[in-house]
């Protein structure tokens, strides 16, 4: 860069580029940091903007190492330094469109569940009243201030209260990182998909609904429910306007530095710091009434010096609580010593970094690691392999950081930082500590959540031990996994935790160690339908070295993609591991692909194609001596063979793949062929044989919360309950999967269940109800590109217009089911 002209930002094609040019630019102007800083405060409170950034914000902003920038300050910064709005328009684009390449707004932090309410919460009482009290045909409030002024708590406070006054059936939370020096700001699509699990619709809506439809299923499912909402940290209201309901009835809370605009009928809550007498009486609550009423005067100005903010007198509670042998005279002298000496303006900074100074060393590195750990909350194991100690040392250094108030525990002991306190604490990491010492901090941690990870993917999938690759273990030992449950609940506890350090490992240059996540997390994530966290790290795993590691991330996507009902999208990654891992020599993994690939040509009603790709791969596992995919493409050639109507064949290829699946403990195969198994006993007339698997199947399904089994058991139940005579119950089970098939975004069930509901109801003599039914299978079947559904979903509307009447349409639809299964070979 010529040093004789003015730094520009074109050009800068990273966060680390961007601050270095920023800089610069600061330098040219010949600007300090303290006055670079005095002049953005000085700046946003004459605009009336309660969004006022600690110094440390300022300059970690022209510092190396962001994975996000703020955009606002970024452009604030340069107006504090070249009053020109046209060189502010440039700064404010390059940052913009780096944000756009770099973005990690995926991962978001979601809670089906209020945070729990503070003990230490004192005052606010006229703001409390504006929110538990106000107009209920408002259901949005706004809560706004500067950071640490308490504005998550007086939310938190106020949703408790109005749950539990309106008996409130949906509690919702979410953090949306408007403000996280790091990350980038919760993208409230993720955030809906999040909220739609904890509303009972765990699938995979983001793939098939788009952001209007879980839009509507969103607000649709709160109706009537009376939910209580937070919405923390918000960035702005485009951020928010996705999340809100369309109707009163509940609450939504929301909290934000910046004063939130273009919220129509809002209800707005402005915080400033804590009247005196507020503040005195928090500090009664925190340290006790007689320590405060030792020095009236003194306590007085101690909160004089931390601004009256919430946090800081949280913070300068827990020193005076651990230093008993000083008077509050001395609390305040010293607050008043460091203010001066250091020139620190900032009131937070002076309480967190004066409470920091008194750490013990080893407690000071636990936070500054805890600062740079990529998610929200660790629990007392993840905190020991970030600091290098063993679980009771860790205890006790939690400790002493809950005791200083730099740190939160949570009611599920689990700790958290304050997003004021992780800021200042990952400044102080990066100045503190050598690169090389955090590296191995956050080495260690991903040793050990990858060891836990293989650990309870052992208990969640033990038949699938030898897809996962050899850890080494950690010197944090794996929690005690009982069983699948426990294995399960961790999982679901740590996925964000786990999605983070995988990518953060790769970013810090340990791609290969990133990449063994993928094939440890796969079952996980594909069972539980988490596919945006399984691209993620699905394709870390795709970017590796190893052709092999590479073919195994891209058979992982094949399948997300075909669960996803993304055919093409399916085979072209199954393709692209087929060629790896013929390359590479690997003739089980390479079978297994080909399985997955008949599988997505049976989607595509290419059953010749299918059954082709099924036989090789049996041929292949039986070599290899690989007894679980074994079982998995006997399964499949079963299917195949139901779906030509060769049933006896489809019955000797079921048995034998059930009696692997017993043998080796695969429950959702051995789920998938009773129902199967159910199938080809109803063909051949044998009623109660098939009801009888197609509840075991059912049962199984339940027992372990596997929404794809359990969805294709009601299906057979109440498709055969239907041929039975028994309408209503055939009905009851039918409309119950197609709820679930929706709910998990299911499709190819979803249209079994339409013609399924479409055939119970022209029985009934519903023929109107029969046809619509029938239309909606056919518009879901024709988008997937399920050639052998339309052709039902043509029939049943064939069958319901001849019933009234209307030969011509019977005729046309008649002619197109004809067509479509001579096309795939059934005519």
């Amino acid at each position: 860069m010529d040093p004789d002209r003015t730094p520009e930002p074109v050009g800068a094609g990273s966060f680390d580029e961007l601050a270095a040019r920023l800089n610069s630019l600061r330098g040219w102007n010949g600007v300090s940091y303290r006055e670079l800083h005095r002049r953005v405060v000085r700046a946003r409170r004459t605009a009336g903007n309660p969004d006022l950034p600690v110094f440390n914000t300022v300059y970690r902003c022209l510092q190396p190492g962001r994975r996000r920038m703020d955009v606002d300050l970024v452009a604030d910064i340069v107006r504090a330094l070249a009053a020109d709005e046209a060189v502010v328009a440039r700064w404010r684009q390059v940052c913009q469109v780096i944000a756009g390449l770099t973005a990690d707004s995926s991962w978001v932090t979601v809670a089906g569940e209020l945070p729990a309410d503070s003990t230490e919460f004192v005052g606010r009482q006229a703001e409390l009243a504006a929110i538990t009290g106000g107009d209920e045909r408002s259901p949005v409030v706004v809560i706004d201030g500067m950071a640490g002024v308490g504005k998550t708590s007086l939310a938190v406070r106020a949703a408790h209260r109005l749950a539990h006054r309106d008996g409130a059936e949906v509690r919702l939370w979410a953090d949306l990182r408007g403000y996280d020096a790091d990350r980038a700001p919760a993208d409230p699509l993720a955030v809906l998909d999040e909220f739609l699990r904890r509303l009972g619709v765990p699938g995979k809506e983001i793939h098939r609904l788009g952001p209007d439809g879980r839009q509507a299923t969103y607000r649709r499912l709160l109706a009537d429910r009376r939910p209580v909402v937070v919405l923390d940290n918000a960035a702005d209201a485009d951020q928010v306007c996705p999340l809100l309901p369309d109707r009163p009835g509940g609450i939504v809370l929301i909290t934000s530095r910046r004063r939130l605009t273009g919220l129509a009928g809002a209800r707005l809550v402005h915080l400033d710091a804590l009247p005196g007498t507020e503040s005195l009486d928090m500090l009664r609550r925190l340290v006790g009434e007689a320590k405060v009423a030792e020095d009236i005067e003194a306590a007085t100005r101690i909160a004089e010096l931390v601004g009256h903010l919430p946090l800081a007198l949280t913070v300068v509670a827990g020193r005076i609580r651990n230093r008993r042998d000083w008077t509050l005279r001395d609390h305040a002298a010293r607050l008043a010593e460091r203010r001066d000496s250091l020139r620190v303006e900032d009131e937070l900074e002076n309480a967190i970094g004066l409470s920091y100074a008194d750490l013990p060393a080893e407690a000071a590195l636990l936070l500054r690691l805890l600062a740079i750990h990529p998610g929200r909350d660790v629990d007392t194991r993840a905190a020991a392999a970030l600091a290098g100690v063993d679980l009771p040392k860790a205890e006790v250094l939690l400790g002493e950081l809950v005791a200083g108030s730099l740190v939160q525990r949570s009611v599920q002991d689990r700790f958290g930082l304050h997003d004021v306190v992780r800021l200042y604490a990952a400044g102080l990491a990066r100045d503190v500590d050598a690169a090389s010492a955090r590296r191995a901090a956050l080495g260690r941690l991903f040793g050990y959540y990858r060891h836990a990870a293989c650990r309870a993917m052992d208990r969640y999938a033990p038949h699938e031990c030898d897809r996962r690759p050899v850890v080494s273990t950690s010197d944090v030992p794996a929690p005690d996994f009982a069983d699948v449950a426990a294995a399960t609940a961790w999982l679901d506890a740590e996925r964000h935790n786990l999605v983070g350090i995988t990518v953060l490992t790769e970013e810090q240059g340990g791609r290969e160690d990133a990449a063994t996540m993928s094939p440890i997390l796969n079952r996980y994530l594909y069972n539980a339908l988490h596919f945006a966290d399984a691209e993620i790290v699905h394709g870390v795993a795709v970017r590796a070295a190893d052709p092999l590691v590479q073919a195994s991330a891209y058979m992982s996507l094949g399948a997300v993609y075909l669960r996803s009902n993304r055919y093409q999208e399916s085979i072209d990654r199954l393709k692209q591991a087929l060629a790896r891992y013929e390359a590479g020599g690997d003739r089980a993994s390479w079978a297994r692909a080909l399985n997955n690939l008949g599988n997505a040509f049976d989607r595509l009603s290419d059953f010749a194609a299918a059954e082709d790709c099924y036989r090789q791969a049996l041929l292949v596992h039986r070599e290899t001596g690989n007894r679980t995919s074994e079982s998995r493409a006997l399964g499949n050639l079963g299917n195949s063979a139901m779906r030509v109507g060769d049933w006896d064949k489809a019955q000797a290829y079921l048995d034998e793949a059930l009696a692997i699946m017993l043998e080796v403990g695969d429950r959702v195969g051995e789920c998938l062929t009773y129902g199967n198994l159910g199938t080809v006993h109803e063909q051949q007339g044998h009623s109660a044989e098939a009801l009888g698997h197609y509840r075991r199947a059912l049962a199984t399904a339940r027992e372990f919360g596997y929404p794809f089994p359990e969805t294709e058991a009601l299906l057979h139940i109440g498709s055969l309950l239907a041929r039975l005579g028994e309408h209503d119950d055939a009905l009851a089970h039918l409309t119950e999967a197609l709820d679930l098939a929706r709910r998990n975004s299911l499709g190819e069930f979803e249209i079994k269940a339409l013609n399924g509901i479409g055939i119970a109801l022209g029985d009934l003599g519903d023929a109107a109800g029969s046809i619509a039914r029938h239309r909606e299978a056919l518009a879901v079947a024709e988008k997937l590109g399920d050639r052998y559904e339309q052709a039902r979903a043509h029939k049943g509307i064939e069958h319901g217009a001849a019933v009234t009447g209307d030969t011509g349409m019977a005729d046309d639809h008649g002619r197109k089911a004809q067509a479509l299964l001579t096309e795939i070979g059934l005519r």
